[in-house]
């Protein structure tokens, strides 16, 4: 079966969100005979399966072989992402399930990415990305350049770090985040970091206490985020 009806709608709504991050495939399930892109659906993918130019994928499975799209696609996967994803040029990925510890996202381009689950594993994007994960954040983001947008609905406890440049760096986390662990991610010098975070072990406010600006080797950063409200370190 295709991307179940509810997940649909939640896409929808992530893409009004996003400026029309996933306008693709909100228009694929709107009309299938609406579109210029060759859809392949396939129901098992034991093996690494490369895409072409213009064409779409529909994986009904879990992911299990490594897939490359090198010249921009639009990828469905309805179950878990178990293996390598190497997207580049414009993109739309839209994944069911969670994304498994021995996972990678390696991208290029212009990163468009939904993830139902919760995320174990390595996400890299060397250049501008939108990343929405419906579940809790417990693995590695490699930013890229010029801009980089996170949302996470669950916990976060992730390691963030850029490839190279640090860029603009825009997180959204509903549920918990350590303080210092935050306070790591400012301080890594990103042209702009501004977060909001629905709970931490701090106070709810504003933060940091004091200047949010300082100078590094690539020019100015300035940083800033909110928490929301306070509770107990979430177990990790």
């Amino acid at each position: 079966m295709p991307i179940p009806e509810h997940l649909q709608r939640r896409v929808a709504y992530v893409d009004i969100l996003t400026a029309h991050a996933f306008n693709r495939s909100v228009s694929f399930w709107r009309d299938p005979t609406d579109t210029e892109r060759r859809w392949s659906k396939i129901e098992t993918l034991p093996n690494p399966l490369l895409i072409g130019p213009n064409d779409a994928l529909d994986v009904d499975c879990d992911s299990n072989g490594a897939i490359s799209a090198p010249d921009g696609s639009v990828i469905h996967i309805n179950g878990n992402l178990n293996a390598d994803l190497e997207p580049a040029g414009h993109y739309e990925i839209v994944i069911s399930g969670n994304v498994g510890e021995n996972a990678t996202i390696r991208a290029s381009g212009f990163c468009h990415v939904y993830i139902g689950g919760p995320v174990f594993g390595r996400i890299e994007s060397a250049d501008s990305c939108k990343l929405w994960i419906d579940g809790d954040f417990n693995g590695t983001l490699l930013t890229g350049h010029p801009s980089n947008n996170l949302h996470v609905s669950g916990d976060f406890n992730a390691a963030v770090r850029p490839i190279n440049k640090a860029s603009l760096l825009f997180v959204s986390i509903d549920g918990f985040a350590r303080h210092d662990l935050i306070s790591n991610i400012a301080s890594v010098g990103y042209t702009v970091f501004n977060a909001s975070i629905g709970a931490s072990d701090v106070d709810a406010g504003l933060y940091p206490e004091g200047s949010g600006r300082r100078k590094t080797e690539s020019g100015a950063s300035h940083f800033r985020w909110c928490v929301q409200s306070r509770r107990e370190r979430a177990e990790q």
